[in-house]
């Protein structure tokens, strides 16, 4: 039998016993995680919040469930991908990659691109490019922003992905190469419309 190493065993095994302390620093420390997921599936602000804010309390309402199996991050992260993922199922149908967003959606948050340039020119582009990358990344399937948020925004290795999401290696690594083809597509398009 493997034995998972879960740095957040104490605090899930106190939480699992009804400590809202413990419970309490697991969702500060994975807040943001669920946050950046939820918001990069859904692109609106205050939809990426009231998932959040579901995703906690599914957790505090079934983590008594939890048999450690997987790491409680990997266990977290797939209960945020579910959630989000649905709820962009019940917001809207699957979009065309062709099809073009041209109104502006007052909820929504433009995808975070650290600022490299100090000056106004490069503030200039890095907004333009921001306005292109976040109407692409609306045109992908929620699925497809989902295993593009984990690998390019937070980090997750393939394996990761694969554990979080029960799929196989194979699998994530052919809906990455998708996902950034058809991301990369939807630029190419938008650029182009942008510079004609």
């Amino acid at each position: 039998m493997v034995t998972i190493s879960d740095p957040d065993a104490e605090l899930v095994l106190k939480a699992k016993q009804n400590d809202k302390a413990a419970f309490g620093k697991l969702v500060t420390h994975y807040y943001e995680m669920v946050y950046a997921l939820s918001y990069g599936v859904l692109n609106q602000r205050e939809a990426a919040l009231d998932v959040t804010q579901e995703v906690f309390l599914k957790v505090y309402r079934v983590i008594g469930t939890f048999e450690g199996k997987s790491k409680f991050k990997t266990w977290l992260h797939r209960i945020a991908v579910n959630a989000a993922i649905d709820e962009a199922r019940k917001r809207k149908p699957v979009e065309s990659l062709d099809v073009r967003e041209d109104e502006e959606d007052s909820n929504r948050a433009p995808v975070v691109i650290p600022d490299l340039s100090a000056d106004p020119r490069g503030r200039a582009e890095q907004s333009e490019y921001r306005e292109l990358l976040d109407r692409a990344m609306s045109r992908l399937s929620a699925e497809h922003k989902a295993i593009l948020v984990m690998r390019e925004w937070q980090g997750f290795s393939y394996e990761e992905i694969a554990q979080t999401l029960d799929l196989e290696l194979g699998t994530v690594m052919s809906r990455i190469f998708y996902a950034r083809k058809k991301l990369a597509e939807a630029l190419g398009q938008d650029f182009r419309k942008e510079v004609t």
